[in-house]
């Protein structure tokens, strides 16, 4: 039923809320906002993590990958509203942050984010972010992408879709069976204006083939990294391929100095970037 547990979303909150506080220069975590969707008990405790702790965070390969992925889909989410994009779906939102700490560019180029997630998620969601101020750019949508429909989200999408979009999909296709995950990909190309975006990550074929078995998920979606096999699969859906990055290039790219740190780099996922045809 879920692409991903509650106790799932909520640690990668502390996590990016632990590299926001404890981190610094270009391993500082630019999502300080999280700290809000998190209960105030646990922040006063992740303000003050041990040393010991610290360092067997650091020791492990998503930690700095984290970091990483938090940038880039940053820096995509920025790149679209300078891009006169006029519509961001957030798909599988969790407890990401950009609709409010980009608000001010988004109302600046009047751009709407859609942000979606499992009925009870974006319920929650929706409730939390009203202590932050009031957010009429917002709009959101409950979603299972584990469905064989979405109707809520397509009657939103029907009525939103003047322009091209940007989709974003961050840490949700692992959570999803590889059958209704294909068929979301087709659905959006379908139904997006052409040239739209849609950019997510995905874990790769032979690494850790359990990983997101969780309520219905009983076949988690998995791609080869070999990128005429990505750009014929997703070819057959309506996209051309524009770009395929494995985490651990991803990694180096953007966070200076890593390579040479002698951290472990996470080599579990890539990420693609789709144009809509």
């Amino acid at each position: 039923m879920k692409w991903q547990s509650f106790s799932s979303s909520l640690l990668t909150a502390e996590l990016r809320y632990i590299q926001s506080i404890h981190e610094t220069g270009d391993l500082q975590n630019p999502d300080a906002l999280v700290r809000h969707f998190l209960p105030v008990f646990r922040r006063l405790r992740l303000a003050w993590l041990s040393q010991k702790k610290l360092a067997t965070l650091r020791s492990l390969p998503f930690y700095y990958y984290l970091v990483a992925r938090t940038k880039y889909y940053d820096r995509v989410f920025l790149d679209a509203i300078a891009e006169n994009f006029q519509l961001v779906i957030n798909v599988g939102c969790g407890t990401d942050t950009r609709s409010y700490r980009f608000e001010h560019v988004l109302k600046r180029y009047g751009v709407k984010v859609m942000e979606c997630d499992q009925p009870g998620s974006i319920s929650n969601k929706q409730v939390m972010t009203m202590r932050l101020g009031t957010f009429d750019h917002v709009t959101y949508v409950p979603v299972d992408l584990n469905a064989d429909a979405w109707p809520d989200f397509e009657c939103q999408l029907a009525n939103s879709n003047t322009s091209k979009a940007l989709v974003m999909m961050e840490g949700v296709s692992p959570y999803v069976n590889v059958e209704t995950f294909t068929q979301f990909l087709g659905f959006l190309a379908n139904k997006l204006h052409p040239e739209s975006l849609v950019i997510y990550d995905f874990k790769l074929s032979g690494v850790k083939d359990d990983f997101g078995l969780v309520g219905q998920t009983q076949r988690p979606f998995r791609l080869t990294s070999v990128r005429n096999e990505v750009a014929s699969y997703h070819r057959e859906l309506g996209y051309m391929l524009e770009q395929i990055e494995l985490s651990s290039e991803l990694s180096t790219r953007l966070i200076v100095g890593l390579a040479d740190s002698g951290a472990p780099l996470y080599s579990e996922d890539a990420f693609v970037r789709l144009i809509t045809m």
